[in-house]
This record gives structure tokens, sequence and C-alpha cells, in this order.
């Protein structure tokens, strides 16, 4: 192997912000499992863009896995820094105090953990021009 270059039968380090940030993809859940499983397939296709990434799901309600089983499966996968993605369009009580304290108790035993929540996914830009898209215009 020439110096400086690495073996491609070694797996590739991670970059220090993707070494410790997990993502945890949290929507609201719902008694019907077909319902459920669309926030796997989000999930799987955040994978394929961001393959380093550590990924779980998490439904607020409903079903399982909850919020604290996702952060609980992203700490046995050593995450140390969790960004919790909220699924939701507006920022209502479920994003602005129910995720938020949900996550933080969650990680309340875990010291040296930390859980952020993202804002909500509107109003933004890329919502109008996927309605737009969507309307055929």
């Amino acid at each position: 192997m020439t110096k400086g270059r690495r073996d491609p039968a070694t797996p590739r380090p991670r970059d220090d912000c993707d070494a410790m940030l997990s993502l945890l993809l949290i929507d609201h859940g719902s008694r019907r499992a077909e319902a459920n499983l669309q926030i796997e397939a989000v999930a799987a296709r955040m994978a394929l863009l961001r393959p380093q990434a550590l990924i779980e799901v998490a439904h607020l309600d409903c079903a399982e896995p909850t919020i604290a089983q996702g952060i609980a499966a992203l700490i046995a996968r050593g995450a140390t820094t969790i960004q919790a993605l909220p699924y939701f369009l507006s920022a209502g009580r479920h994003t602005q105090e129910d995720i938020p304290a949900l996550c933080q108790a969650a990680v309340a035993g875990h010291p040296g953990v930390t859980v952020t929540v993202a804002p909500p996914l509107g109003p933004d830009d890329a919502l109008v021009e996927l309605l737009l898209r969507r309307a055929g215009l």
C-alpha cells in the first residue's frame, strides 16, 4: 500500500461530526401498522444518503418503538449526541413540549449523552415545491 493511501478493504473512518452524531426520526405513530412503516421507509432513504450515520425511528404515540426505545437503541449502538428529527409539519404541542420532554427523560440516566430536537418540517420552501409538483405545477 502506498503511503497516504487507504486500503479499500479497511472501513473508512467516520468524520468526527458523524462519529458521535445519531439521528432519531420521530413520527406520531398510528394504530395502523402500514402507516407506521412509512417512517421506516424514510429512515431507509436517509441511510442511503448518509450511510455513516446511526439512524433509528420512534413513534410518539400508538406504536413501538417509543422515543425512549429509539434513544436506547442509539445509545446501545454507541451514540453520545442524538439529533431528534420530528417528522411533523407544524410547531404544535407535540413538537414543542411532548417530544423534547420525552427525549430529555430518555437520556436522563445516561451521563455524557445529549439530545437536541430539530424544528418541525414546515413551513419550508422544499415542502412548497413538493406540494406544487404534486399539483402538477
